[in-house]
């Protein structure tokens, strides 16, 4: 019989009467929205008694994180591993899977669900695959591997609806296979004025967090901004990330005369102290999941102003908690900024609202709770509240 029926101080238990072993896969641990989760699911799933082993191609800054609470990092390539099927990456895992017992494994982003894929032929070891993005950018190669993997899985989740269609829509993945598990934030980021340069610290202070790349729609942003500049000449405008898009968006910043009214902050492992120091946040994403950095500011009663794209209209509600934009439109981004810099007592009404939406729906502790199920159902044992009433009777 599976243990974990009987075991009250860790309820979830695997084979042999041993605390479930749990490996975890992502592409690296560099700062990233989907890297996050895995971060926070690990050290809370290590908290509640599982046995948690996280494997990437490379690590990154995210990986003290982990280490501090005590779950084992395993990097296995020497270079990231990112939007491609890597053999010898899969070679690696499929080792690292033989070596040591584990009884589920639970992957995260299209280079790692491929490689967990491959690498778990012939095991029977139960997979689980995270979808965090639309994957619009994938091409038809992409998509077949995409398929390839999604037959071999024993339990999809999807963090948000919109990824849930295209895995129905696109790719014919079986409904009774997909969990729809929202993103999550474990704290409010706090508001932290020394984390900003003294010159931004008495000023109006709209910004975007997101790393530079095409799909976060940073030249949007700055369009904006040099169209609301001159009407809030108290206005400072910030970008915090880094990315290969820097220097084309530094000089357009230039071109379109922002000057010292724009500062990029570039990474900050303090994202979250200055996105705290915010009057609005504008995430003028082309395309998204279900991001982390929304959630955030909707949990700290930050205003924001968002795209309204893959999973933002199921976080954001347009006019109660935030304000909704179509993608790629810089005139609708200006005109919302407009509305909350000229009106505080709404931009205030937005935030508050948006910080119970997220305390309500959006806790880390639910997500994880929900995590756990997919877990228990593959698994076969018992749901939570029938492990804890067995557990009683010890």
């Amino acid at each position: 019989m599976k243990a974990g029926s009987s075991e009250r101080t860790s309820p979830f238990r695997g084979r042999g009467h041993r605390p479930t072993r749990l490996l975890l896969v992502v592409d690296s641990l560099q700062v990233g929205g989907a890297e996050r989760q895995v971060v926070g699911l690990a050290v809370t799933l290590g908290r509640r008694g599982y046995e948690v082993v996280v494997a990437c191609s490379v690590a990154g800054e995210l990986a003290s994180l982990l280490e501090e609470a005590g779950v084992p990092v395993r990097p296995l390539m020497g270079r990231l591993v990112k939007r491609r099927v890597s053999p010898r990456y899969a070679l690696r895992l499929g080792r690292l899977i033989r070596g040591e017992r584990f009884d589920l494994v639970h992957a995260h982003i299209y280079a790692s669900a491929a490689a967990a894929a491959l690498a778990a032929l012939g095991t029977g070891l139960p997979l689980v695959i995270t979808e965090h993005t639309e994957g619009t950018w994938q091409g038809w190669r992409a998509r077949w591997v995409s398929r390839w993997v999604y037959r071999r899985v024993e339990r999809l989740i999807a963090v948000s609806a919109s990824i849930r269609r295209r895995l129905l829509e696109r790719d014919g993945v079986h409904p009774d296979l997909i969990t729809i598990v929202p993103n999550a934030v474990t704290s409010p980021p706090e508001p932290r004025p020394d984390s900003l340069p003294p010159g931004l610290r008495e000023s109006s202070l709209v910004g975007t967090v997101a790393r530079l790349q095409p799909e976060k729609g940073i030249e949007s942003f700055l369009d904006a901004a040099a169209r609301i500049a001159p009407l809030f000449p108290m206005a400072r405008f910030v970008i915090v990330g880094d990315g290969p898009l820097r220097e084309e968006l530094a000089a357009l910043a230039e071109d379109l005369g922002l000057g010292d009214r724009l500062h990029f902050l570039g990474f900050r492992p303090d994202a979250s102290a200055v996105m705290g120091s915010l009057d609005v946040l504008v995430v003028p994403s082309l395309t998204e999941g279900s991001p982390l950095v929304t959630l955030e500011a909707m949990s700290a009663g930050i205003p924001i102003i968002a795209s309204a794209v893959g999973g933002i209209p199921d976080q954001v509600l347009h006019g109660r908690d935030g304000l909704l934009v179509p993608p790629g439109d810089p005139g609708a981004i200006a005109e919302a900024l407009i509305s909350l810099l000229r009106d505080s007592a709404r931009a205030r009404r937005l935030g508050e609202a948006g910080r119970r939406r997220a305390a309500s729906l959006y806790s880390h502790e639910t997500m994880v709770q929900q995590i756990e199920a997919v877990y228990r159902e593959v698994l076969g044992l018992p749901a939570a509240s029938e492990a804890e009433e067995l557990g009683s009777v010890r």
